[in-house]
């Protein structure tokens, strides 16, 4: 039987082990807090990447329109867009992108030229006066955010003197990038391939 004497000594004891339940309730409500939070932040990303997939799978359906584009000629010559294939001033344009935009790694392969592939799109335009070529460009982007890739696809159409067209683009996230603090660090990765359209005057016989 416990004497008075007894319940005052238990007192302190009995508040501390009072104090550390108080804290493991606190402690187990704040990572559950933590945990949805962290789910939240991973259903808005997965979210993000399927509307950008979207985007992208829309490319197939914009062939149509770089056909229309390829097959008029004046707009080509209007634009400088006509003569040998510019391979320097594009790895070059691929640089200045990817410090203007502040990208964490470009990387490129650009094979060698040949005719065009598009369905609809003869070799030969205009009573053979051009030849529609191509250099197709395979790239490996390493992204912070979707932005990022947009932004270079729109400069890529924008400053070159060449017709970009964008063949195919996949976007993932790199594993282990999750949300949180930090120092900025690549998120997404894309795999790119884009035709480096150019014009060139057609042989005539002799």
């Amino acid at each position: 039987m416990l004497e008075r004497s007894d319940l005052k000594q238990l007192r302190l004891p009995f508040a501390a082990a009072l104090l550390l339940a108080g804290l493991g309730i606190a402690a187990l409500l704040y990572s559950e807090h933590k945990l949805a939070e962290a789910r939240k932040l991973q259903k808005a990303g997965q979210e993000r990447l399927q509307a950008v997939r979207g985007r992208l799978a829309k490319v197939s359906e914009e062939e149509q329109e770089i056909r229309n584009n390829l097959v008029q000629f004046k707009q080509f010559t209007d634009k400088g867009m006509t003569g040998e294939e510019k391979r320097l001033e594009w790895i070059e344009n691929l640089a200045q992108i990817r410090q203007r935009r502040r990208l964490f790694e470009v990387r490129y392969n650009l094979e060698r030229q040949r005719a065009v592939d598009y369905p609809g799109i003869p070799s030969n335009q205009h009573g053979s006066e051009a030849i529609f070529l191509a250099n197709r460009m395979k790239l490996e982007l390493q992204l912070l955010h979707e932005g990022d890739l947009f932004n270079f696809l729109a400069d890529l159409g924008s400053t070159t003197q060449t017709f970009a067209a964008l063949r195919s683009c996949a976007i993932a996230r790199i594993e282990g990038a999750a949300g949180g603090g930090g120092p900025l660090r690549p998120r997404l990765r894309a795999d790119c391939v884009v035709d480096m359209i150019t014009l060139k005057a057609a042989d005539k016989p002799t």
